[in-house]
């Protein structure tokens, strides 16, 4: 397990990126803690990361479907955690998140989550979307949607990747954090 950053840090990037944390929510997650060994890494991710939060066209219920689905299949559990409280903070109910290990199966999805939920198989079981995957993002949404998810997804599969490897632990508070909402 990577050590974490602590939150009094002395170097002027690092405390700079955690005091914009603490300001949206009220803390420094562990993952950004963990980031910031580097310091112009966890700048450059806490500005792409905010992008994809905040400044998308794109429907933000759509984009926490898609990371919930990312997680549960990579075993992410620190990701899947925060986000269940984003996606169930935009309306995916209890029963979607219940049904999404069987969501081809379940006549709880509409046809846009149901691509998105195809998108999310596929970035994180294969190399990357299908042709038939793209196509029915093509015939659903635009192309700056088809990219915004295409990008969301990608993003989230590496966060997986980089919460398993460096053993990022779970907040003892993360359901007090300020997800309610996603104010800059």
């Amino acid at each position: 397990m990577l050590p974490m950053v602590a939150e009094s840090s002395d170097n002027p990037v690092v405390a700079a990126v955690f005091e914009r944390l603490k300001r949206r929510w009220g803390t420094v997650l562990n993952l950004y803690r963990v980031l910031a060994w580097s310091p112009e890494l966890v700048r450059a991710w806490a500005a792409f990361a905010s992008s994809l939060r905040f400044e998308m066209s794109v429907s933000r219920k759509l984009r926490e479907l898609l990371v919930i689905r990312i997680a549960a299949l990579l075993k992410a559990g620190y990701e899947y955690e925060h986000h269940l409280q984003m996606a169930r903070g935009e309306g995916i109910t209890e029963e979607q998140v219940a049904a999404l290990y069987e969501w081809k199966d379940s006549g709880l999805f509409d046809k846009s989550e149901r691509v998105v939920l195809a998108l999310a198989d596929d970035l994180a079981l294969k190399p990357g979307a299908s042709r038939e995957t793209m196509a029915a993002l093509q015939m659903i949404f635009s192309e700056r949607d088809c990219i915004e998810l295409l990008v969301t997804g990608s993003f989230y599969c590496g966060v997986a990747k980089i919460i398993n490897s460096a053993q990022v632990e779970l907040e003892s508070d993360h359901a007090s954090f300020r997800w309610r909402g996603f104010s800059k």
